[in-house]
């Protein structure tokens, strides 16, 4: 899936309109896929791709529904809200007292619904915390869990300095002195498996 900016806002391609979602930075399933296209072409858009993941903390989401799905689902929950332009979505919003509202979409995950950065992709999507299906970390844990697991695939879990380090200087990012601090990077390659999503 193609994923490009427009005004400095990550969005998903025509059809996903008015929703802008990054899922780079939001959708597990997406984000694996990704990696073994990339693995299967070489590597070569790696540092490019990784450039999509921004900001200081996120929430990934990690379920079963897909990007489509959740796209579809938001689309249809504005359709049947009487949401039709960027007018009846900043009035069901309530700006400007109410900055962002949560839904509920089939398989029970929150996501949070905030104004996008223009009219044409005016419904911003990402997943809501606290949620059995969602994992929160800092960009930089999702940038070297997608270099691990591009470097060393989608079965090997074991975490070595040496591995670590690698993967980090592939997303660009300085060694660490040990893993003391990684048990939350363990845990984040392990969620990013390889299946169906």
């Amino acid at each position: 899936m193609p994923v490009k900016y427009q005004n400095g806002q990550v969005v998903c391609v025509q059809e996903h309109k008015p929703i802008a979602f990054n899922p780079w930075k939001h959708h597990c399933g997406f984000v694996c896929n990704q990696i073994q296209l990339i693995r299967g072409e070489g590597g070569g858009k790696l540092n490019e791709l990784l450039g999509y993941i921004g900001g200081t903390l996120l929430d990934f989401y990690i379920g079963e529904l897909s990007v489509y799905t959740i796209v579809n689902e938001v689309n249809k929950y504005f359709m049947d809200m009487g949401v039709a332009n960027v007018d009846d979505f900043k009035h069901w919003l309530g700006l400007p007292e109410t900055t962002f509202k949560s839904i509920y979409l089939s398989d029970g995950q929150c996501w949070v619904i905030r104004l996008g950065q223009n009219d044409e992709y005016y419904i911003h999507i990402h997943p809501g915390r606290h949620s059995k299906l969602t994992i929160r970390c800092r960009p930089t844990t999702l940038k070297t869990a997608i270099a691990f697991r591009y470097l060393f695939g989608f079965e090997d879990e074991s975490l070595e300095i040496d591995k670590l380090n690698y993967a980090r200087k592939l997303a660009g990012l300085p060694p660490v002195e040990s893993l003391n601090s990684a048990s939350a990077l363990q845990n984040f390659i392990s969620n990013l498996r390889v299946n169906n999503r």
